[in-house]
């Protein structure tokens, strides 16, 4: 794990979140967040079963809420490869989905998270997780 900060888009895993989400928007104005929670899965970088205690899929999750946050208190991504990209479309059970994917790696739900247990000790990245959850929740 090459990680250089609290937030899931300072790590080696969340550029390539990152990375997937440009290709996928190149030429879009616009992009539903039903449908990047579709794409990440067909990557095969979200799974199907949100109870899944998987690293890869942990902090693919929590670095596409960072990007959503991002959107939501900015109206735009903090990316200029991203720039292209207006406006990000939800659905209040989409967010509410995201937000828990979130929420069960900060609650160490299934009681082995990886990202859980690397990241515990680690004040900064709890309170980074917590105002990711404050910031869905606000939405929702």
């Amino acid at each position: 794990m090459g990680s250089w900060g609290k937030a899931s888009l300072e790590s080696d895993e969340g550029l390539d979140v990152l990375e997937a989400l440009i290709k996928y928007v190149v030429d879009r104005e616009s992009v539903k967040l039903k449908d990047l929670i579709t794409h990440y899965r067909e990557l095969g970088l979200l799974s199907e079963d949100p109870e899944e205690e998987d690293y890869l899929y942990d902090n693919t999750a929590i670095a596409l809420a960072e990007i959503v946050c991002a959107y939501i208190e900015n109206g735009k991504t903090k990316y200029e490869e991203l720039s292209g990209l207006k406006e990000i479309v939800w659905e209040t059970e989409e967010l509410l989905e995201l937000k828990q994917l979130v929420q069960q790696v900060l609650d160490n739900k299934g009681g082995e998270r990886e990202l859980y247990e690397l990241r515990e000790e680690d004040s900064d990245w709890m309170k980074h997780m917590e105002n990711v959850i404050r910031i869905l929740s606000k939405r929702i």
